[in-house]
């Protein structure tokens, strides 16, 4: 992330717009196509301003969608001055459990188990500076391993309690703030809350449930990047 948002400052300034203005790649590079390694620099400026267009296609997507359900003043986490980096981590999260197939119940739990020793991992290193309580509430017990992969089954998809997504993304942002971010979201329709029908269920569990949108968003986007790149490319490149 420390490289991300210079960049991002940097595409804001210079990027191209329908006016015509000039691109990021040619203000940095002027006359690069007389040599070929300036050439390959110049091609790797126009793929990060084809990265961040499609980020921001996909930004303005959701922002246009929530806007439906309230005025995006109602939204901090989203409309915030990281309201976008917060909104990418939610949703390449949903977008990997959907891509590595953790759907199931069985998918879940080799999740959890990854997670737990990633989570080891890090408070066993001597240089870890974070909270080391709220990483360790992070981890996910036998027991409460067990409820959420309970629940995944039982409702058929992806479904945590609210504190349990703020605790699965927690090397991405604090719990206090996937809490915030998942309240917005579903105020703007994007997430579900979902209802546990089992008897025995614990009623204090808020569970929490992607409606998809933001996963299709960003497929679309990853689309739109294709399509920004390969505008870039040569005709024997492109063959």
């Amino acid at each position: 992330m420390t490289l991300y948002q210079p960049a991002r400052l940097i595409y804001a300034e210079r990027a191209a717009d329908q006016t015509g203005q000039i691109t990021m790649s040619q203000a940095a590079l002027p006359g690069s196509n007389n040599s070929a390694g300036q050439t390959d620099v110049q091609r790797a400026f126009q793929t990060v301003e084809a990265t961040l267009r499609a980020e921001d296609w996909f930004f303005e997507t959701v922002r246009g969608a929530m806007a439906k359900n309230a005025p995006l003043s109602d939204f901090e986490t989203v409309t915030g001055p990281n309201g976008h980096d917060y909104l990418l981590h939610f949703t390449q999260f949903l977008f990997f459990l959907e891509a590595l197939d953790c759907q199931d119940a069985h998918g879940i739990a080799a999740f959890i188990d990854g997670h737990n020793v990633r989570l080891e991992a890090i408070l066993a290193d001597p240089g870890f500076s974070k909270s080391a309580k709220e990483y360790e509430r992070a981890l996910f017990g036998p027991r409460r391993r067990a409820t959420a992969c309970d629940t995944v089954r039982t409702l058929g998809q992806p479904v945590f309690a609210i504190y349990e997504w703020g605790h699965l993304l927690i090397d991405a942002m604090s719990p206090k703030t996937t809490e915030k971010l998942i309240e917005d979201l579903r105020h703007g329709g994007l997430l579900i809350r979902k209802v546990d029908p089992r008897i025995d269920a614990d009623g204090k569990r808020v569970l929490i449930a992607s409606s998809g949108f933001l996963e299709r968003a960003y497929r679309e986007s990853l689309l739109v990047l294709r399509r920004l790149i390969i505008e870039t490319l040569g005709d024997d490149e492109r063959r």
